[in-house]
């Protein structure tokens, strides 16, 4: 759903306050779908070994093998977590939704109400 005129304007008003005024904020160097595919496995193969690490480290009773496996897994969540939303990853454009003909009443007024 995009953003009416109006508040794209509060936005800007409020970014432009954020920052500072004047400044522009650097733009973020973009991450190709092949980095962020690493990131997550890496991260995704990090959170599974750390909560295997976390088992064992518990059946053995050791805490501070325990502590390693919780850092691993905190590791992990942070690789998978990097650029989730970049905008390397919405490089192909996305079609819009087609509304089917036959909109029931209370989706059409919820719409009207949003706009």
């Amino acid at each position: 759903m995009g953003l009416s005129d109006k508040e794209r304007e509060v936005l800007e008003q409020l970014e432009r306050q954020l920052s500072g005024g004047t400044s522009k904020a650097k733009p973020e160097k973009p991450v190709s779908r092949v980095q962020y595919a690493r990131l997550l496995v890496i991260g995704s193969l990090l959170g599974v070994a750390g909560f295997a690490l976390l088992v064992f480290s518990t059946t053995i009773q050791a805490v501070w093998l325990g502590v390693v496996a919780f850092l691993m897994m905190l590791a992990g969540l942070f690789f998978v977590s990097q650029n989730w939303s970049s905008k390397a990853l919405k490089t192909g454009k996305v079609e819009p939704k087609t509304k089917p003909k036959d909109d029931n009443f209370f989706q059409r007024r919820w719409d009207e109400r949003n706009k």
